[in-house]
């Protein structure tokens, strides 16, 4: 299932969390598609396939004392017409 995710971080652990990223192992079962970082703020935005429910666990680990997630399940607007009619 594809998720759209967002995380967001405070400026002063902006350090920490580079680290961090610049070393990050996507757990298996999830499949990073695409990643954006917003120009204004300290958020990075990804689109991710997840097969695995049990590697958004593992994937929350590094992240959660470090800033806020959000994860909402998406499809492509296409797809989503065709299925509403």
């Amino acid at each position: 299932m594809l998720f759209i995710s967002t995380f967001q971080w405070e400026p002063e652990k902006m350090k920490e969390v580079m680290e961090i990223w610049m070393n990050e192992k996507i757990p298996s079962g999830i499949e990073v598609i695409k990643e954006w970082i917003a120009l204004d703020v300290n958020m990075v935005y990804r689109l991710i396939d997840v097969k695995d429910p049990a590697a958004l666990l593992k994937q929350g680990v590094f992240w959660g004392s470090l800033g806020y997630t959000e994860m909402h399940p998406v499809m492509e607007s296409g797809d989503a017409m065709k299925l509403m009619g």
